[in-house]
């Protein structure tokens, strides 16, 4: 799986603008006064928390959330108390933050960040239903300002920022019809940027815009093949030749569009093409996401047997797959750092069982004696009646569980992740978008405490 951990969100500083941003117009705007003050951007209705919350919201703290170790489960990070909920959130003002990143005479590179930061983390993590409120009239204005300024702002930082505001306006309003004006921009910020955070995040974009922000079903084929040149040419299309991070953000983003696609049996065999090149890398994000992309074509085949009685007309065997991934697993146990070593292991093993069993990600063939009265499906049984530990990999948020038992919602969910981190535990059940993204997400309560694991991610 790949480390979400390079992608950060909120960089220190910088890059020295490039040439090629200053032919793309990045170059002007960084030499601005700072003498404005910082404003409020929260406006607290009656009986609402005070205006002293808003320098605390400013920087988005949550951390990144490795999602790599999928043999534990996919916490949000924090636990929900359900009795915390203020009646009435903070309505953002979302002119004032217009205002305020358009001009640039007044407000400096450093000012536009705090703008975009505190915009973040109130749609992120104070998420209501009271949100749209605010947000959905004014969401198109800011779509359109997002999007200029994650190509044209002069920091590789603001411009990042930018993105991710973009990303989580289509991720909550749901409604807007800006894809085709979207997708040419995203597309030249992964051209023309030369900073890899925005380049990663400019796909992660593009892939919610195509199924969230008014693009249909021929339109997310199209940014399916937009993504497996990407993957064949191993960047060069979008002048990123050999940029692992790159490659390794495409597989992710081809398979989070692919488990929203209906049919993609006439597209399958030439994107296994590229997917089965790249098991020819030595880097550990590629090697897992290939293995993937790999596992989740022959989980949708299964499933397009199931419905139409035909498989996809695939050239690849899939135990033949499965024996040159053993393989690949014992070889990269030897070449990779012991840091990455168990997690690559892992991830393609478990497709190896995938494709062995037909089963989803990270299912377990251990046989265990079940506690008396404990229903174990049948499917969760050997032949000889035996129970297996079956799929250990679930998504936590707050006090719900939702067990991850296909390749579609594994990917569907590291990359809501992504976008909501650990505020996506306010927006799964209320929001439309998230909730019709992760709607075979089956969510149980659970109060007992996670298992202990490493620090950033509760296993």
């Amino acid at each position: 799986m790949m480390n979400h951990a390079r992608v950060k969100a909120l960089k220190g500083n910088g890059k020295t603008v490039s040439k090629k941003a200053i032919k793309s117009g990045r170059a002007s705007g960084s030499q601005t006064p700072r003498s404005s003050p910082l404003p409020s951007l929260l406006t607290s209705p009656t009986h609402s928390a005070a205006h002293s919350r808003v320098t605390s919201d400013v920087s988005d703290d949550d951390g990144d959330f490795e999602l790599d170790d999928m043999a534990s489960s996919v916490y949000s990070g924090e636990s929900i108390d359900e009795n915390e909920d203020e009646p009435h959130a903070p309505v953002f003002d979302t002119r004032a933050l217009i205002d305020g990143l358009r001009d640039r005479k007044r407000n400096n590179s450093e000012m536009r960040d705090y703008f975009l930061s505190a915009y973040i983390k109130a749609v992120r993590n104070n998420y209501t239903a009271e949100t749209h409120l605010w947000l959905d009239d004014a969401a198109n204005e800011l779509a359109e300002l997002f999007l200029h300024d994650s190509n044209r702002a002069a920091t590789a930082k603001e411009r990042l920022l930018s993105l991710h505001a973009f990303a989580l306006t289509v991720g909550t309003v749901g409604t807007l019809e800006i894809f085709d004006g979207a997708q040419r921009i995203l597309k030249q910020v992964m051209m023309d940027d030369d900073d890899d955070d925005c380049r990663i995040f400019a796909i992660y974009a593009l892939c919610m815009t195509v199924l969230y922000g008014g693009g249909l079903e021929e339109a997310a084929l199209e940014v399916m093949e937009f993504f497996v040149e990407i993957v064949r040419t191993d960047g060069e299309s979008i002048e990123a030749h050999d940029n692992v991070e790159v490659v390794a953000a495409a597989l992710q983003g081809w398979c989070f569009v692919a488990g929203h696609v209906a049919d993609l049996s006439d597209y399958a065999d030439a994107a296994m093409d590229a997917f089965v090149d790249q098991l020819d890398s030595d880097d550990v994000d590629i090697l897992s996401n290939a293995g993937g992309c790999i596992a989740l074509v022959f989980e949708a085949s299964r499933h397009h047997i199931e419905e139409t009685g035909e498989p996809f007309q695939l050239q690849y065997d899939p135990q033949r797959l499965a024996g040159r991934l053993s393989e690949l697993a014992k070889l990269s146990a030897k070449s990779v750092s012991r840091k990455h070593r168990r997690s690559l292991r892992e991830n393609l093993l478990s497709v190896v069982t995938s494709l062995e069993r037909g089963v989803g990600p990270f299912y377990s063939t251990a046989i265990y004696v079940p506690e008396k009265g404990e229903h174990v499906p049948v499917a969760q049984r050997t032949d000889d009646g035996q129970a297996e530990y079956g799929y250990r990999c679930k998504l936590r948020l707050g006090n719900h569980v939702a067990k991850i038992d296909t390749w579609s919602l594994y990917f569907r969910t590291n990359l809501m992740r992504v976008i909501f981190k650990a505020g996506l535990q306010h927006h799964v059940f209320i929001n439309p978008v998230v909730t019709e993204c992760l709607e075979d997400a089956h969510f149980i309560q659970d109060y007992s405490p996670p298992p202990r694991g490493t620090k950033g991610r509760k296993k």
